[in-house]
């Protein structure tokens, strides 16, 4: 096998393995030249292999070779088609996957690709596996209700998913997750395979304000997946209220702070003798 990035007369930056959200397309491209004085001709073919869960599901691909052709790739099989380059010109070969609503995580398509000039002289075998992932949708909820939605859509996703389901066979809720950070005023993400139905499974769900066009990558979130320190934001010095314990709704000045215990202890502000407490750092509010 060839390498492209090794041959003047063929190029890409199409790498082994791709992942690639439902419903999304990725473009692959092949440049081929011609760096012979005389017109010569090129045999494209493109084996592929689809492994999923539910045989049904199609992927599409529109291929422009010598032509643009929507296909449907379903199970194995393999596409031909010649091209005609003239003298150190060059070509591109452009392959369009549309990858599927409503497949499952990890469902794979694999394509091998062979380019090799008429007269034998050049010769280039590339694999890429495609792997489908979940994509990641956000909602548009009332401020203060974000829980509630995110609630009632999960109940909403498991009562469609016993509907879907039959003849003893459990299918898969179309909501993988809901997130609902408390950072986020407005909003929650929905972790699914079928972004077209989620606005579909939230209609009439009170709180619920409609879908945000676009996927969001989960590296934009993830720093909410990981709950902060309590006492991340406190300084020493700071003013503070007690939330919780004997001294509930005193104010206080923190004095010392033990982030491995994620402990504080604070001095009684309005306490003729100064008294030091020691309490956990969700007991108290920190004041402005």
């Amino acid at each position: 096998m060839e390498n492209s990035k090794e041959y003047e007369w063929i190029s890409s930056d199409v790498p082994d393995r791709i992942e690639v959200g439902a419903g999304e397309t990725i473009n692959l491209r092949f440049s081929i030249k011609n760096i012979q004085n005389v017109k010569r001709k090129f045999r494209v073919s493109i084996g592929y292999s689809v492994e999923e869960n539910d045989s049904t599901v199609d992927w599409k691909a529109v291929l422009n070779i010598s032509k643009k052709n929507e296909v449907s790739l379903l199970g194995q099989g393999s596409l031909e088609d010649d091209i005609d380059i003239d003298p150190l010109k060059s070509k591109n070969i452009d392959m369009a996957i549309n990858a599927p609503k409503g497949a499952y995580p990890n469902d794979k398509m694999t394509l091998n690709f062979s380019i090799e000039s008429e007269d034998g002289v050049h010769r280039f075998t590339k694999s890429v596996t495609i792997v489908l992932k979940p994509v990641i949708v956000a909602l548009k909820t009332t401020v203060g209700s974000e829980v509630q939605v995110a609630i009632d859509l999960n109940n909403r996703a498991e009562k469609d998913r016993e509907d879907r389901s039959g003849d003893g066979k459990k299918l898969p809720s179309e909501v993988y997750a809901i997130m609902a950070p408390y950072e986020i005023k407005g909003y929650i993400f929905v972790e699914t395979m079928h972004p077209d139905r989620i606005s579909y499974l939230a209609r009439d769900i009170r709180g619920y304000k409609g879908m945000v066009s676009g996927k969001i990558d989960l590296e934009e979130i993830a720093h909410y997946l990981t709950p902060k320190p309590a006492v991340s934001g406190l300084e020493l010095g700071s003013l503070v209220e007690l939330v919780e314990g004997p001294f509930k709704g005193e104010k206080a000045k923190i004095i010392s702070i033990d982030s491995v215990k994620e402990e504080v202890t604070v001095q009684l502000v309005e306490s003729m003798v100064p008294i030091p407490v020691t309490v956990k750092a969700e007991s108290i509010r920190q004041l402005k």
